[in-house]
This record gives structure tokens, C-alpha cells and sequence, in this order.
């Protein structure tokens, strides 16, 4: 199956609590964090490792905020991912922050996921609004520009680093499209075997039909054949009878003289005719 029609399957589903799980897993794995007491000494704003100014929420607390206030869709804020991978690559593994580092990171991956794929997007004041005074203005510029840093200004998402990025979400989305599949085909094929079956057996049935009916026909026939026999013998005998009956001749000695002398009707009609 396409790779880009499962994309495009989970572009569609709404934003899940599995989907926030699975982004703060990612972001968590990035940098590790060692919390600090809040410090009011100055502190180079060019660095993400900022002492938050107000009291750390939890970073799915955070997310979900920003998920609700910005009315984000499932393509923008899981294209963040690719980010948070390509952040993940880049950091030594040994690298350490503050509390709000990681949300500083997920939000300058949202900003730009936002900002590069639809065509209009939030200001950065507005989403410093959204973090509910995490943040200041100058913070989230600052997370936006070391950001953009880290990555060089490549901020363009191919297909296989969304397939990398995602790779839970669409597989469980193959497997469904997979155990679909194979009932669709299962279906299918008890279609085709039921029609051979019936082709099979058709041509049987109409086969005893055929002798059913020749047998009957046969038998009607022999019936017919029986009464036109014994109509024929019946006919016959009384032609026969009649024949009979007509060219009888009665003996002479039962003639009377009378009847010696007197001529045949033809002839008498004849002679009269003469006359």
C-alpha cells in the first residue's frame, strides 16, 4: 500500500491524548533536565537554559494548552516531530537543561511547523499568550531563533523523515488497512467459489430436468402411440364388419323365384332408360 495514502489516513484523525503522550516521550527524550531554584542574576537571554519566571507546568499540561488555545490540527502538530528527531540528533547526549527547556523546545518545533507548512499562523505573541506567562515574548523569539539555528534554516519536511518521525502511528494504521484488506479478499472469495459452485451444479440439474421431461414426453408419447394402435385395430375390424355386411350374399335356396325373375335395379333403371 502507498506510503502517502497512510499519511494521509492520519493527517485526517483528530488530535488524540496518544498523540500528546507520544510527543512528550520525544521531546522528554532530547535533554535531560536538572531543576534549579529560581535565580534572579543575569543571565545571557542566548541561551535556551532560561531560570523560568513563574512555576514549571508539566510538559503534557503544556502541550495540551497549547494544543487547546491554538486550535492546532494533527498534520502541523505531529510535523513537529521531525524537528524534535532532527534536535534529538544534534545534541550531545549528555546535555543538560533547565526545567523549561523542553517546553521551549517543543514550542519553537510547533512555531515553525506552523509557520512552514500553513499560510497563515499565530504571531509569537500569541503564542506567548498561550503559555500563560511560562514564557516571556522575548524568550519564545529567542527559542524560534536557536532553533532555526540548530537546524540551519532547514526547516523543509520530506515524506521518509514524517514515515521515521511516525512510524507508530502508521504502522498501526497498516495493520488495520492490512486486516481490511484481507477480509475484503476473504469475501471475495467465498463469492467465487459460491458462483462456481452454482455453475457447477446447474448444468446437473437442468440435465435431470431434461430427462425428467424427455421421459414424460416419452411416455405420453407411447400413450398416444397406444391409443392410435388400438384406434386403428378398432377402425379396421369395422371396416371389415361393414365390408362384410355389404357384399353378404345370401344363399340361393333362400331366394324365392320371385326374386330369380327379377332383374337388377341398375339394369331395370337401365332398360327404362332406354325406353
Amino acid at each position: 500500500m502507498a506510503q502517502s495514502k497512510v499519511l494521509s489516513i492520519f493527517a485526517r484523525q483528530p488530535v488524540s491524548p496518544e498523540m500528546v503522550n507520544y510527543l512528550v516521550a520525544t521531546t522528554n527524550s532530547i535533554i535531560q533536565v536538572k531543576p534549579q531554584p529560581r535565580k534572579f542574576s543575569n543571565i545571557s537571554t542566548d541561551d535556551l537554559l532560561v531560570a523560568p519566571a513563574v512555576k514549571t507546568v508539566s510538559l503534557g499540561h503544556f502541550i495540551r494548552r497549547l494544543i487547546k488555545y491554538s486550535n492546532v490540527q494533527t498534520p502541523t502538530l505531529m510535523a513537529t516531530c521531525v524537528y524534535l528527531t532532527k534536535v534529538r540528533n544534534l545534541l550531545p547526549a549528555n546535555a543538560v537543561g533547565m526545567e523549561t527547556t523542553r517546553h521551549r523546545i517543543f514550542l519553537a518545533a510547533l512555531i515553525l511547523s506552523a509557520k512552514s507548512l500553513n499560510d497563515s499562523s499565530p504571531l509569537n505573541k500569541h503564542w506567548t499568550k498561550y503559555t500563560d506567562g511560562l514564557l516571556t515574548n522575548d524568550e519564545v523569539n529567542m527559542a524560534e531563533r536557536e532553533l532555526l539555528g540548530l537546524l540551519k534554516w532547514d526547516i523543509n519536511i520530506k515524506q521518509h523523515e514524517l514515515d521515521v518521525a511516525l512510524e507508530p502511528f502508521l504502522h498501526t494504521i497498516k495493520t488495520s488497512l492490512a486486516a481490511h484488506s484481507d477480509h475484503v479478499s476473504a469475501q471475495k472469495v467465498n463469492y467465487y467459489r459460491l458462483s462456481n459452485t452454482y455453475r457447477t451444479s446447474s448444468p446437473i440439474s437442468s440435465r435431470s430436468s431434461s430427462t425428467s421431461s424427455i421421459a414424460s414426453h416419452s411416455s405420453s408419447l407411447s400413450l398416444n402411440e397406444g391409443t392410435a394402435s388400438n384406434y386403428s385395430l378398432q377402425s379396421l375390424v369395422q371396416e371389415e364388419a361393414e365390408l362384410k355386411g355389404h357384399n353378404y350374399r345370401p344363399p340361393l335356396a333362400n331366394k324365392s323365384t320371385n326374386t330369380l325373375h327379377v332383374p337388377p335395379r341398375k339394369d331395370v333403371y337401365g332398360l327404362s332408360a332406354m325406353a
